[in-house]
């Protein structure tokens, strides 16, 4: 009889672990799944932002070639390209460190005590 017993104990036993076990890989499979989804989304927002940014130079160009007088272009043909450029560098700086600011997590800037 006790025999039978301790089997049933190792069986619930090995049961109990086999549910745990199941549970902790259902549970780190959904995580996953979310920080792909979470990952992947980010990447698809940044390839999508480059085409718009890519556009919205070629814009900002001829705007600028249209706005400088025509000597200085031919004599500086590079200029609307530089300014354009430091317009595109000061404006993405500018927002990087808000999206920096925005996305910092609260819980890590506590001071600890």
């Amino acid at each position: 009889m006790p025999v039978k017993v301790a089997k049933r104990i190792i069986e619930l036993g090995a049961q109990n672990l086999i549910e745990k076990t199941k549970d902790t890989a259902v549970e780190k499979t959904l995580l996953l799944q979310s920080k792909f989804k979470e990952h992947s989304s980010t990447a698809i927002i940044a390839a999508l932002s480059l085409v718009i940014g890519l556009t919205w130079k070629d814009l900002v160009v001829k705007v600028i070639d249209n706005l400088l007088k025509p000597h200085i272009v031919s004599k500086y043909p590079y200029l609307s390209e530089l300014i354009t450029a430091v317009v595109v560098t000061i404006f993405a700086i500018t927002a990087m460190a808000f999206v920096s600011r925005w996305a910092k997590d609260p819980e890590k800037e506590k001071p600890e005590g």
